[in-house]
């Protein structure tokens, strides 16, 4: 008998709610809303019903037929709390999220770091199906890992492990949203690469891109830095080369310190340009240790902008395990 339960990805840029098979991860109904930072408890609990209904009607599915929901935050939470505790790229800081949805549905929620939930996903039914020691490390608006050590995934002392975009690869470098400077996030992730590539038109650089950025707030998707790259735009391929040049050492340091199996790299712009994944996998293998460099398996996610979603929905299954 199919088992069902609602997964939440709650990023930086989109929420997104679906209905998941948890014995085969089938999506059967998806539903996405822009996530509005800065904003009140209430204001963005009521924005998670909404995107958990819609996700239920589209699958035709009622909310006891569920077995719970799970969700996925960006930044850092606490798991037996149900609290977002600091979240740099939400601008949201102690939010609750599984009590009001528990009070709400009346079935078990569980909630997860998003980047967790991905890896997860990955773990059961992507590109770590077949692994028992992997680092997952997704690129979007900020950087985030997951890591599995012999089919588990490791929190941390204080639970809060897999924190890579906070390495510090520049000493007192840019200025990064966690409040350090230097990390690896203000240089490799999609916000760095569309902040150069703000600055260099700016400073009046000729770009394709140019109708696709938000002037004000500095603004660009994966999709449309990918078709600049396609187009030959030299301004965006400078940008995302040296962006991943810069994931290529955060890379070299995760290889040379844990030693995986494989690193699984996932998130709209790893899916959308070959260039970054191909650049910070040569530059990962050039820097790494010769050993350790060799043998790593360096792959592609499997499950796109699902993954959380999916991972997410996996929560639930966990609690009767």
């Amino acid at each position: 008998m199919d088992k069902f339960a609602v997964g939440v990805d709650f990023g930086g840029t989109k929420i997104a709610a679906g209905v998941v098979n948890l014995k085969t991860g089938q999506l059967v109904g998806v539903a996405k809303k822009k996530t509005r930072l800065a904003h009140e408890q209430d204001d963005i609990v009521n924005r998670l019903f909404a995107v958990v209904d819609e996700s239920l009607q589209e699958a035709a599915i009622s909310i006891e037929q569920v077995s719970g929901i799970g969700i996925g935050a960006a930044g850092m939470v606490d798991r037996d709390k149900g609290v977002i505790l600091a979240a740099v790229n939400l601008g949201a800081n102690n939010i609750f999220l599984t009590a009001p949805l528990q009070e709400h549905y009346k079935v078990p929620c569980r909630l997860a770091n998003d980047v967790e939930a991905a890896t997860y996903a990955e773990l059961h039914f992507g590109a770590g199906r077949d692994c028992d020691s992997f680092v997952c490390i997704f690129v979007g608006t900020g950087i985030g890992s997951g890591i599995i050590d012999n089919g588990v995934i490791r929190l941390g002392a204080s639970q809060t492990a897999g924190e890579v975009g906070h390495i510090v690869i520049v000493p007192d470098g840019r200025q990064c949203g966690c409040g350090g400077s230097g990390c690896l996030e203000a240089y490799a992730s999609r916000t760095a690469i569309a902040r150069e590539i703000l600055a260099d038109l700016q400073r009046g650089g000729d770009s394709v891109i140019r109708d696709k950025i938000d002037m004000s707030k500095g603004i660009l998707r994966s999709k449309a830095i990918a078709s600049a790259v396609e187009a030959g735009d030299q301004m965006v391929i400078r940008a995302v080369t040296e962006a991943a040049n810069y994931m290529g050492i955060g890379l070299a340091n995760v290889i040379n310190f844990y030693n995986p199996k494989r690193l699984i790299l996932g998130g709209g712009l790893v899916e959308a340009l070959g260039l970054y994944f191909k650049t910070a996998e040569c530059e990962a293998r050039r820097r790494a240790l010769k050993i350790p460099a060799r043998t790593v398996e360096i792959v592609r996610a499997e499950l796109g902008d699902y993954a959380g979603i999916i991972g997410a929905a996996l929560l639930i299954d966990s609690v009767d395990k």
